[in-house]
């Protein structure tokens, strides 16, 4: 990863991902999925594709969301005019696809019950294993409230919907009808407020420590803008 932080200055892993994804394609003749397209398209689709993922930068969250919000309101306009909408702008197919990539990149909390119980502790205990591991070197913490001893994962995860999730699934459950999801969320948004109690299954709710023992997460923490964004 240090390489493509020095070649990136910004979205450093977005962008060592897609242009990783993209090394593998073009060495391997079974990987390409674009091989058959013409060079025209097929730059269209890289471009696409590497517009989206550098999207999911959580940095850019807020900017993606605003601009979906705008080009929707002109698309759609307000619902009372004679005239049939214009079509999609380019502009809008832009917004619409970067945000269609980021409700599907935090979509967790939008699964049922069990599946966002069982990742949300899955990628909890990645991020506490990363803050292991800058301790053991000596480095700067990127996220110091992920502490495997102070982090409570109920209230991180009430926390990460009401800044990041509620907003941007609402956004897009107007466009495209999401009802389902919007279901999981809202129940699952319900749950996790519960704190501890949230986690039914008590092995969900014991932490592995890097050693291979366990330890319940039972202190609660804040969860900082400036940590997130």
């Amino acid at each position: 990863m240090e390489r493509w932080s020095l070649l990136f200055s910004s979205a450093v892993l977005e962008s060592h991902h897609a242009a990783f994804a993209f090394k593998i394609t073009t060495n391997s003749d079974s990987c390409n999925i674009l091989k058959g397209l013409p060079p025209e398209d097929y730059r269209e689709a890289r471009r696409s594709i590497i517009d989206m993922v550098l999207a999911t930068d959580m940095t850019k969250h807020f900017e993606c969301l605003r601009k979906f919000q705008t080009s929707l309101s002109l698309t759609t306009g307000d619902g009372c005019a004679a005239e049939p909408p214009a079509p999609p702008s380019a502009e809008f197919k832009v917004a619409m696809k970067r945000v269609l990539i980021k409700v599907a990149d935090i979509a967790n909390p939008a699964r049922p019950w069990k599946l966002c119980q069982t990742w949300a502790h899955r990628i909890s205990q990645e991020y506490f294993d990363q803050t292991d591991e800058e301790k053991r070197l000596g480095l700067p913490l990127h996220l110091p409230v992920f502490d495997r001893t102070t982090c409570n994962v109920p209230k991180s995860q009430v926390q990460f919907i009401e800044f990041f999730v509620l907003d941007l699934f609402s956004v897009w459950d107007e466009f495209a009808e999401i009802g389902d999801a919007m279901e999981h969320l809202t129940s699952n948004y319900e749950r996790w407020k519960k704190g501890p109690a949230a986690d039914d299954d008590e092995e969900a709710s014991q932490t592995p420590a890097s050693d291979g023992s366990s330890r319940t997460s039972k202190s609660s923490f804040s969860l900082p803008v400036e940590e997130v964004s």
